[in-house]
């Protein structure tokens, strides 16, 4: 099967990746250099070219495509007209790919201090209200309505991709240089905070991107300065298929993206850890970080008597009762383990963890992690951690063995 997907997107980069791995021949259309050098990815057909629908019909009239999919960006109305256009013009299979929406965003507003507009235009009319200044996370295609209003350049810092079209367009605009971040995102909420205190910016001006486009991040970052947000709501409720309904149209089971966590070492003795779940798995860690000196609550209706043992003796702090909500942020741990044997509390604990940007480790599902718990190997001078790409659990075992022989030779 011959698949042509369109979208430089996160989620166009990854299905890629996955229909590959199930045996499937993917071309990948992008419109920009900077959508061609993000998505380089092996055995992947990558095409770089900006296509008008015409362009589109050519295309698919050149090469023998099985069907189509559509992975641009939720905002790209023209985009997805025009690929859904252009596949009923060749009889092909036309499929989208929607990105879910952000958790809560609903109605006319999110939280206090989160207003949702229809579109851009709404956004000009809440800031042409005030004189404050504002950072535009909208992308450079909506600049120029921000242009309408007076002192604009002076007020507005804009936040746009590092490529020289869009540099070009806020300049051409007329924004100040000083005032134009060209930066490649989604971005963390530190990063955000960073962002809005530079600037001295009272509101956020940002589409609904989603968790993919760090969305939950920059309203986060936000809030917590007690600046404004203004959403801009997505054009239409589409129809579609999300990324898991699409592995499952084409049957491609287990699938598991590869994710390359960067080995770092970090002092933790004194740190907050805290652990949900009071089971075998709760036990292991537990041994593990009082080695290295971690100040570690564990909360969980029953434990181990290795566990209750740590806790009598002061090692740790138990408290005998189910997770609740609030537990994560009342505390706000350096770090956080999920380890019950519910899926559902463990979901839940870490959404709280990732709302507060706290690093992670779940348990029963290695894609929520933020964070891989290792496999320690050490001598009276070595020191290693041994994590698998793959979720090779029994290979970690067997290496870290081998690591702990030849430390200890």
């Amino acid at each position: 099967m011959k698949v042509l997907i369109f979208g430089g997107t996160t989620e166009g980069r990854k299905l890629s990746t996955a229909l590959l791995s199930g045996g499937i021949n993917v071309t990948l259309s992008v419109a920009t250099e900077h959508g061609k050098n993000t998505a380089s990815c092996d055995g992947v057909d990558i095409r770089c070219e900006r296509l008008t629908e015409e362009g589109m019909v050519d295309l698919l009239k050149q090469e023998t495509f099985d069907c189509v999919i559509d992975a641009t960006h939720p905002y790209a109305v023209l985009a997805t007209q025009n690929i859904r256009s252009a596949s009923q013009a060749v009889g092909l299979k036309y499929l989208r790919l929607k990105r879910p929406e952000s958790s809560g965003v609903s109605g006319d507003e999110l939280s206090a201090g989160v207003t949702c507009v229809p579109d851009v235009q709404a956004a000009v009319d809440i800031l042409k209200k005030n004189d404050d200044k504002a950072l535009l996370a909208t992308g450079s295609k909506e600049l120029e309505h921000f242009t309408h209003i007076e002192n604009f350049a002076e007020r507005f810092f804009v936040r746009v991709l590092p490529v020289p079209d869009s540099l070009k367009k806020a300049l051409d605009c007329g924004y100040r240089g000083s005032n134009i971040i060209c930066m490649q995102g989604p971005f963390d909420r530190e990063m955000n905070i960073a962002m809005l205190k530079t600037t001295g910016a009272k509101f956020l001006v940002t589409k609904d991107s989603g968790d993919t486009g760090g969305f939950e991040a920059k309203v986060s970052a936000a809030l917590s300065l007690g600046c404004r947000v203004i959403v801009i709501e997505r054009p239409v409720e589409e129809d579609g298929y999300t990324f898991d309904e699409l592995l499952a149209y084409f049957k491609i089971n287990n699938y598991q993206e590869l994710r390359n966590f960067f080995p770092l070492f970090v002092d933790i003795s004194g740190k907050k850890v805290l652990i949900i779940g009071g089971g075998s798995v709760a036990e292991r860690r537990i041994k593990v970080l009082i080695g290295f000196g971690a100040e570690i609550t564990v909360i969980s209706p029953a434990v181990t008597h290795n566990i209750e043992h740590e806790a009598l003796l002061g090692a740790i702090e138990f408290f005998k009762r189910e997770y609740k909500e609030g537990d994560v942020t009342d505390s706000m741990p350096y770090l956080v383990i999920a380890a019950t044997d519910i899926r559902q509390v463990n979901r839940d604990v870490t959404t709280e963890a990732k709302r507060s940007n706290i690093h992670v480790s779940v348990a029963d599902c290695p894609e929520e992690c933020t964070f891989y718990f290792p496999a320690i190997a050490e001598s009276g001078e070595y020191i290693a951690g041994l994590v698998s790409k793959n979720g090779n659990h029994r290979g970690v075992r067997e290496t870290a063995k081998k690591i702990r022989e030849l430390l200890n030779q």
